[in-house]
């Protein structure tokens, strides 16, 4: 039985997750989450009946991971290509993995925050499963979940200035650790794409890799923080070419 991936497409986490399966050509049936919509599907197949609900979860025929970090970790363990997590460097990228995961938590509220202030963002925001013709009058759905992410993550009161200074001090730390060369390491590891990862919602990576809708791509894009970083834009992007493979969702 394949495994069953939840995720968020856009969600650099959900990405994470998927490159790692991806990387060790692993098959899997992939199922987007649209929150509140689809939660009771996620809790029936994680058997997750009354906590916290979050994606990605990988459910296997033995259990579930949830967390890009284990669900990385499964893919080492059970695949057959160069390790993403080698033994020796586990600790420092576990270290990249909390700093990007600091920066996405960052960017998730400023996306959330321009994607508020947009009709056009949150029409676009609306399950494919919508008619277009009914977008217009369900863009309060839109609000109801925007307010349900404010509360679940506790970001109600978030001073985005503050927000955008905590993406900015971890693109530094990438760009220092970089310097001009290939990967953060002397080898690609899952270090470099949680690094990619926290450009996601600097400026999104080509609809060939994460498809977007335009008024998406635009409220996932910070103008002041791509300018300043398009030398780490233009590494994540050959970064993908180089190393994102086919997809193996079933």
């Amino acid at each position: 039985m394949a495994a069953q991936l939840f995720g968020i497409s856009y969600s650099p986490w959900s990405e994470q997750a998927r490159w790692a399966l991806d990387h060790h050509i692993i098959r899997y049936k992939y199922t987007e989450h649209v929150p509140l919509i689809t939660n009771a599907l996620l809790r029936f197949a994680t058997k997750n009946y009354t906590g916290k609900l979050t994606v990605p979860v990988l459910v296997t025929e033995n259990r579930s991971f949830s967390d890009s970090w284990h669900i990385v970790n499964y893919a080492d363990r059970t695949g057959h290509r160069e390790k993403l997590i080698p033994l020796d460097l586990a600790d420092e990228i576990r270290n990249w993995h909390d700093l990007a995961d600091c920066a996405n938590k960052a960017n998730r509220i400023i996306a959330t925050d321009t994607t508020s202030q947009s009709e056009e963002a949150k029409r676009a925001a609306l399950p494919d499963f919508i008619p277009e013709f009914a977008k217009n009058t369900l863009s309060p759905l839109a609000d109801l979940a925007a307010a349900y992410l404010s509360m679940k993550y506790d970001f109600r009161h978030a001073i985005i200035p503050e927000e955008k200074r905590k993406v900015r001090e971890v693109l530094l730390k990438i760009r220092q650790r970089l310097n001009g060369k290939r990967f953060l390491f002397d080898t690609f590891t899952y270090a470099d794409i949680t690094a990619a990862g926290t450009l996601s919602f600097v400026k999104p990576v080509a609809d060939k890799y994460i498809p977007l809708k335009p008024a998406l791509r635009t409220a996932f894009t910070q103008n002041d923080l791509a300018n300043e970083f398009a030398d780490l834009l233009e590494w994540r992007d050959k970064l993908y070419a180089d190393k994102r493979g086919s997809s193996h969702a079933l």
